[in-house]
């Protein structure tokens, strides 16, 4: 299970994605109202990101908030899990139920996976 704070990011990816195409920060109380949810419940993983250069954030000034530091399409969500969670490690359909009858013969091919 993800934590409370991981989750939220995921949920707020969106939100970061179009501020990164719009040249805008998005503000952390921002987010948390999208999500309902205390800024404070963000703050870790926001604090965390930053730390490790996925994200940037300015605290003062006119446009306070935090902004991808690369382009959306090369941060994957995988990446943000590692970086939130430790290392995480995904399993396929196959190796949660062997029954599991799919098309696809190697795993790396799956979109899913």
């Amino acid at each position: 299970m993800l934590l409370l704070s991981t989750r939220l990011i995921l949920i707020a990816s969106s939100w970061l994605v179009q501020g990164y195409n719009d040249k805008v920060k998005i503000s952390a109380p921002y987010i948390a109202e999208k999500c309902n949810v205390n800024p404070r419940a963000l703050m870790p993983a926001l604090r965390r990101l930053t730390q490790l250069g996925i994200l940037r954030s300015q605290v003062a000034g006119k446009e306070p908030g935090f902004i991808f530091t690369r382009a959306p399409e090369e941060i994957s969500m995988y990446e943000i899990i590692n970086a939130l969670e430790g290392e995480f490690k995904l399993i396929s359909c196959r190796d949660y139920n062997s029954a599991v009858n799919c098309e696809i013969k190697e795993c790396k091919d799956c979109p899913i996976y």
